[in-house]
């Protein structure tokens, strides 16, 4: 009984409360969680108190309380539900996080299968149909450790560059779709390497330039996840776990983290546009940085510095990203 009268008196208070809140104030459009908590406790003490009401002796007004409360855990727990899995995205979030937000494509693709030289298995998503004006080269596009080919800005500029081109993207090992860990310690190249060859065994031609968006630009072990991981030894199995379940990254430690200095000598001697930020928050990194990085790039390269903090793809970046990839691939294509 005292169970039964603590929850009466919840639901007197939430349910007035809640809808007093949604309807004359705006205090849940910048509280979510808030929103869907409440929901949630009137959904249970409604649903509740509709299964106590029928353990009493039947009279038209008990019958009325059923199906009163009844309708109100109906109505409650669905819209519980529908701020939950149909309308996520109405949650007030910082730009930050709305940049990792995971989408599929809207625009007609084709889902792609490769197998790398050590047997990881890369899923690839291709934009080529057939657009009057349309060039004839392809462009690959790449994403950053820790995001994927659905994450948002990458959905959005490979849509926008396939009005123009045959656009490739794809997981990266240990990321999204595709099987593996990523060690970042260079074996990304192998996965780099099945996608080009894939487009010269389909398309019959070698690839034609690279589009570099602020590639961490020192030793790998400088970054700052990577100098956390080795100093939590005892914890990079949860911490590497939780990355799992948070970001969509299978990833595990590496004996020789990739050195991108020393990599980038090796590129051969085609068009690169190196694209960063003023500061990148991501990589934790100021724009001095990449530019010793450019330095050691081959002299067909040219360098895009866009404006305060951010991150390549990342909004508000991609406005101008899109403007200048358009510019720079008619200039070199």
């Amino acid at each position: 009984m005292a169970l039964d009268f603590v929850v009466s008196i919840l639901f007197v208070v939430l349910f007035p409360t809640f809808w007093y809140l949604q309807i004359f104030t705006r205090k849940f459009s910048t509280r979510y969680y808030l929103q869907v908590g409440l929901l949630f406790a009137i959904s249970l003490a409604s649903g509740y108190l509709a299964i106590r009401l029928l353990a009493f002796e039947q009279t038209w007004l008990t019958l009325v309380g059923v199906v009163g409360m009844g309708a109100i855990f109906i109505y409650h727990a669905g819209l519980c539900f529908v701020k939950l899995v149909l309308q996520s995205d109405s949650r007030y979030r910082r730009l930050y996080s709305a940049n990792r937000a995971i989408v599929s494509y809207s625009s007609p693709h084709e889902r792609l299968t490769l197998r790398t030289d050590d047997g990881e298995r890369l899923q690839v998503i291709a934009l080529c149909n057939d657009t009057t004006g349309k060039s004839e080269k392809a462009i690959v596009i790449c994403h950053g450790a820790g995001r994927n080919k659905n994450t948002i800005p990458v959905v959005q500029t490979a849509q926008i560059l396939a009005t123009k081109y045959d656009v490739y993207t794809f997981d990266f090992r240990g990321h999204m779709e595709s099987s593996g860990f990523f060690k970042a310690d260079g074996d990304t190249d192998l996965d780099l390497k099945s996608m080009i060859d894939y487009l010269k065994s389909a398309r019959g031609r070698p690839i034609d330039a690279i589009i570099a968006g602020a590639p961490p630009p020192e030793n790998m072990t400088a970054l700052f996840f990577v100098k956390s991981l080795k100093r939590l030894k005892l914890l990079q199995g949860p911490i590497l776990a939780s990355t799992a379940v948070m970001r969509n990254m299978w990833a595990a430690d590496a004996d020789h983290p990739l050195n991108t200095p020393e990599f980038v000598r090796e590129i051969p001697n085609i068009p690169i546009l190196l694209i960063y930020n003023e500061y990148d928050y991501t990589l934790r990194t100021t724009a001095d940085a990449f530019e010793r990085l450019y330095e050691n790039l081959p002299a067909t390269s040219e360098k895009f510095l866009l404006p305060g903090k951010g991150h390549m793809f990342d909004w508000p970046n991609t406005y101008f990203l899109w403007n200048k990839m358009f510019d720079w691939l008619a200039q070199n294509f």
